[in-house]
């Protein structure tokens, strides 16, 4: 309300309605002097008056000048007194815009949310070349994220915050607990840096009454005691850390990716090309995926890609059996920039291939609504649809819902960057921990904030375990035997 009603009537019932809960500080919304709005001078009086230590700015929702005379007042004054100033990514129309603000006010200690893990390019060299700006990783979820910023000495510019109760708190806090970097520096992420800018002292800890193995883990820095399974993952080709258009995946190559497996104790799961679906240069795609099995210890297998719209059928059906040749291969990995709706008959020769041999497949919906899904479930009742990105929203989650509770063959995976709070727990309560299944779509985003997501729900540790891993084995145990015998042998070890 402090955005969407008069600025300084509601700053002064927030401070109000946290009289009882001194954990919390408030935070003003703030805008240039006005007949509506004090002067600086008397906003800082304001400020101390009710003990308040930080503001944020929304000059494009409340409809101001970033860069006039009175803003210049207002960030100056700010600045001064090292108010910790909050700015929101949708506040600002381009990073030119807050690098005129680190520039011109270098003592205004600026906290950026709200930025996307897809702007790295932009954001990482103003947090290297501004010791001012602060990032907080609500959506900034990049591979190894905080491991690279702290190796540069950054660890006092990064902020934990969570977005919560909108995005899940925890997706957020296992990306901190899992973060292979110095517990000092942990400690300043955690808590420490907004502590220091606020000027307060840190509240007392609190008590997870409801912790589990899974949560007791994370909390410790711990991999996970299960071995789970990942039915999302991307790879890079050795040694990349881009991979065109505005990705950036450090990392991204398989000695990355495992590394970052074994410190989350994933023991398996199954890779597809990044240059085959994004990029969709197929062939390539699929002799990167390829190589990365190559170079990946026993219980991962691969989703293969193929185009329709770039080669006749004839050749779409010699690639098919060529790929599907290699028993690694158990997965069909479609994408929608091949431009056309799965249900096409375009698609026909390889879901007929996929029904025969009892692969799955891993569909990133072409269309809004799940018509598509409904029509391939029908027509192919022996391969199983997993479909991606079912907890992007509850809208999304109500399709899913409807179309999954209308075919056996039909699963939710979970993965996307806003991780709405709730929503795992939501899906379970419909469908049933054994509909639902645990991806990270890494390392185009970091998984640690995918399995937070998953760890911190309310699920029970038994349904936790299905989301981790016996659904993902339900999903391809019609393929198993098919799997090479390292893989078979693997999952037998692990009593999976």
């Amino acid at each position: 309300m402090c955005v969407n009603y008069d600025a300084m009537h509601e700053n002064l019932r927030l401070v109000r309605s946290l009289e009882s809960t001194p954990q919390f500080a408030p935070a003003w919304n703030v805008m240039p002097e006005g007949d509506e709005f004090p002067d600086v001078g008397t906003l800082l009086s304001k400020m101390r008056e009710s003990g308040v230590s930080a503001v944020h700015v929304h000059p494009l929702t409340n409809g101001w000048e970033l860069y006039s005379r009175e803003s210049h007042r207002l960030f100056n004054g700010l600045a001064g007194a090292a108010v910790p100033t909050f700015f929101s990514r949708s506040e600002f129309a381009t990073y030119r815009d807050l690098e005129e603000i680190l520039d011109n006010f270098p003592t205004l200690p600026v906290v950026l949310t709200g930025a996307h893990w897809e702007e790295q390019r932009k954001v990482l060299p103003l947090v290297r070349a501004h010791r001012n700006l602060h990032l907080t990783f609500d959506l900034f979820q990049i591979h190894y994220g905080l491991e690279e910023l702290v190796g540069e000495g950054l660890e006092n510019q990064l902020i934990f915050g969570s977005n919560a109760p909108q995005m899940s708190a925890g997706a957020h806090r296992a990306f901190v607990d899992l973060a292979t970097v110095p517990t000092q520096a942990k400690q300043k992420i955690a808590g420490g840096n907004i502590l220091r800018l606020l000027r307060r002292e840190a509240p007392p800890a609190a008590d997870n009454h409801n912790e589990d193995v899974f949560m007791k883990a994370v909390r410790e820095g711990l991999p996970l005691p299960i071995p789970f399974l990942d039915m999302h993952m991307h790879i890079l080709d050795e040694g990349l850390h881009g991979a065109g258009g505005s990705f950036r995946m450090h990392r991204g190559g398989p000695l990355g990716v495992h590394a970052m497996l074994q410190r989350i104790g994933c023991s398996g799961g199954g890779f597809m090309s990044w240059n085959g679906t994004v990029g969709c240069d197929i062939l390539e795609g699929n002799r990167c995926t390829r190589a990365a099995l190559d170079a990946s210890p026993p219980g991962f297998w691969g989703l293969a890609s193929f185009s329709p719209t770039h080669f006749s059928e004839s050749e779409m059906e010699t690639q098919i059996r060529s790929v599907y040749s290699d028993s690694r291969f158990i997965g069909m990995k479609p994408y929608v920039r091949f431009g056309v709706e799965y249900s096409d008959p375009c698609y026909a020769p390889w879901w007929a291939y996929g029904n025969e041999q009892g692969f799955y497949a891993g569909i990133h919906r072409v269309r809004s609504d799940f018509k598509e899904i409904d029509f391939l479930a029908e027509k192919y009742p022996n391969v199983r649809w997993v479909v991606y990105h079912c907890g992007e929203s509850y809208a999304v989650a109500d399709m899913a819902i409807d179309s999954i509770m209308k075919h056996a063959n039909v699963y939710a995976e979970i993965t996307l960057t806003p991780v709405p709070c709730g929503i795992i727990d939501y899906l379970v309560t419909h469908l049933g921990a054994d509909r639902v299944t645990y991806g990270s779509d890494l390392p185009m985003r970091d998984p640690r904030q995918q399995l937070g997501w998953v760890v911190f729900s309310r699920l029970t540790e038994e349904e936790k375990r299905k989301v981790l891993r016996e659904t993902a084995l339900k999903i391809i145990a019609p393929s198993f035997d098919k799997l090479p015998k390292a893989t078979r042998q693997h999952f037998q070890n692990h009593k999976l």
